[in-house]
């Protein structure tokens, strides 16, 4: 099987969440062999700053270090470009104008996926990012399509889940502690018991953890959704 197009990812943000997320393109790749595989350029950004800290708290922008690694994967010939964190599509517009790459908006997909895959569910939990959130980037989309959209509280949402991904032992470090797999685990049930249709994985750490197949709703990782479009851009011509 000859693989059609090249894919660049951008990761670091965090680390873990990039390395899963390149997972779930090797798990979803129709390959055979190791020349089957899609040829993958991975950039392991660690200098893109914190993108809450720079949409909500007015904290240095990743765009600068976002659009070097646009332009690195540029310089390699890549079709695709994907970034391996949610947050940071608030400036997807900007950035798409300096590639002529595939540059697919995982809001959209999971907009047009819900229409189409999920159509009665219409109370949707969204756990993301408190910058995705606040910056409305899921919200504005998934409201044209009357869907309602259900978040933590903000206590929750900063001690809980928040807490979980940012504290030395959390889902963005090396070593990931029980007690914030426990947290995490605390925010997904708290969401979940809102009386939400369907659950959202909006967020590029919750793939790390969150075992779908176990909750009581039906959950969509919104980097499945990414991951799958990626996968048949990169080996369908046509």
């Amino acid at each position: 099987m000859e693989t059609k197009r090249k894919l660049g990812i951008i990761g670091g943000m965090g680390a873990r969440a990039g390395v899963t997320f390149l997972q779930k393109i090797i798990d979803l790749s129709p390959a055979n062999a190791d020349q089957e595989f899609v040829e993958i350029i991975y950039h392991n950004n660690p200098h893109i700053p914190d993108r809450t800290q720079a949409i909500l708290y007015k904290g240095a922008s990743p765009h600068k270090e976002l659009l070097r690694s646009v332009r690195f994967l540029n310089r390699s010939k890549v079709d695709v470009i994907v970034m391996a964190c949610m947050t940071s599509y608030y400036f997807i517009d900007e950035l798409s104008k300096h590639t002529h790459a595939y540059f697919p908006d995982p809001v959209a997909l999971l907009a047009g996926y819900l229409k189409t895959s999920l159509p009665l569910q219409k109370r949707v939990g969204l756990l993301a990012s408190t910058g995705a959130i606040r910056s409305g980037i899921f919200h504005r989309r998934l409201e044209q399509e009357d869907l309602s959209v259900v978040n933590l509280d903000e206590d929750d949402q900063e001690n809980m889940f928040m807490r979980s991904l940012y504290m030395p032992t959390g889902l963005k470090s090396g070593n990931v502690s029980e007690s914030a797999r426990s947290m995490f685990l605390q925010a997904v049930d708290i969401l979940q018991n809102k009386q939400i249709d369907v659950l959202i994985g909006g967020c590029s750490e919750v793939s790390i953890l969150l075992p779908g197949d176990s909750l009581p709703v039906p959950f969509v990782d919104i980097m499945d959704l990414l991951a799958k479009d990626i996968i048949d851009y990169c080996y369908n011509k046509d």
